[in-house]
């Protein structure tokens, strides 16, 4: 292959990559948001199938059933790992006694099957599980790339990116572990945006996309925008935790808010007021804008993902946080944030260009 096919095909592999990691943060959502999180109580396994039960009873002790090693039951409210294999019967507990056949599962005690809940996070993982064949081959046709051009910030980005999947999954291991801890997830949201915007940055530097000349300021200001932007995704983890309490104690959706606000933690406030330095600071993006002798597509798209994140933001907390809305909140978020990285992608390949 020539440097220049080689080219088009990391940009094409990066692309399908981008748009499985949106996937994956619709998936990784709508696990939050319908609780389950824990619908797979180990990891990488599923109740210790590789592929998870449709049926509680499969997970239970029944009289004359074989059990496998590794296979996880639930008895009498308690989580239990099978350390070998056996036949359960009459006899088993005191034959247990001594074989320590059965414990007790050491990591955590969440003893629930929920087939919908099983389910839906097992499609999470596949997902997550699926964006490992595109980065693979990505990360091979980066390193024939550099080697081709001499240029190794290909691979590197893409290293970086594969290292960004492993960290991901060690996290989602210890999140299972450690039955969801809350600032684990605020990590993950991290390493999901080290990905998107390692990404972003390798179908930029392997486009042919000219951008224009632009100023310092406008440069600074992207790059402004984007720390904020940042920072607000991860105040909305915050208040996702927040949610997640007021949503495991079965309170009513309409009293959500009153919740958010009352709460001890300030997040949702912060979270809430720091919109408005985004719109000032979108505002402040728009009127480098206009300076601009020819229209920029992808401004536009920032300043109109911008507005909408403002709406739905207003519609989640005044309408009752909408299940539908908050995966789009969560989304629409990532999608501006590889915008904006995007955008200083351009403006810097340019200048560097020049």
């Amino acid at each position: 292959m020539t440097a220049e096919s080689l080219q088009i095909r990391v940009r094409q592999l990066a692309t399908v990559s981008l748009v499985c990691m949106f996937l994956i943060v619709i998936a990784g959502s709508f696990v939050r948001i319908t609780g389950s999180g824990m619908g797979c109580p180990d990891w990488p396994k599923c109740f210790g199938y590789y592929i998870p039960p449709t049926e509680e009873s499969t997970i239970r002790l029944e009289e004359g059933r074989t059990y496998s090693k590794g296979q996880m039951i639930i008895y009498n409210d308690t989580l239990w790992i099978a350390d070998n294999s056996f036949q359960f019967s009459s006899h088993f507990w005191s034959e247990n006694k001594t074989n320590k056949l059965l414990k007790p599962y050491p990591k955590h005690q969440y003893a629930v099957f929920n087939v919908f809940h099983t389910w839906t996070e097992y499609i999470n993982r596949l997902l997550t599980a699926f964006l490992g064949l595109p980065i693979f081959i990505l990360v091979v046709l980066s390193y024939l790339l550099s080697r081709k051009t001499k240029n190794y910030k290909y691979v590197l980005l893409s290293s970086f990116t594969v290292l960004m999947i492993l960290f991901e999954a060690w996290l989602g291991k210890l999140v299972v572990d450690k039955n969801l801890a809350g600032s684990q997830i605020t990590l993950h949201m991290i390493g999901t945006l080290g990905i998107l915007f390692s990404l972003v940055m390798l179908i930029v530097q392997t486009s042919k996309a000219k951008g224009i000349l632009v100023s310092k300021t406008y440069q600074r200001s992207l790059w402004l925008l984007l720390f904020m932007v940042v920072f607000q995704i991860l105040l909305g983890t915050q208040v996702r935790e927040i949610v997640d309490i007021a949503y495991d104690n079965h309170l009513d959706r309409n009293l959500w808010l009153s919740f958010l606000l009352d709460n001890e933690n300030a997040a949702f406030k912060i979270h809430r007021s720091f919109s408005w330095f985004i719109v000032i600071a979108a505002a402040f993006l728009f009127f480098q804008y206009q300076r601009f002798k020819q229209p920029r597509a992808q401004v536009k798209l920032i300043l109109m993902l911008i507005a909408t994140e403002i709406l739905i933001g207003i519609t989640l907390s005044y309408f009752n946080f909408n299940i539908i809305l908050q995966p789009a909140h969560l989304l629409l978020s990532m999608c501006l944030s590889a915008a904006i990285m995007y955008e200083i992608q351009i403006t810097r390949k340019n200048e560097s260009s020049r």
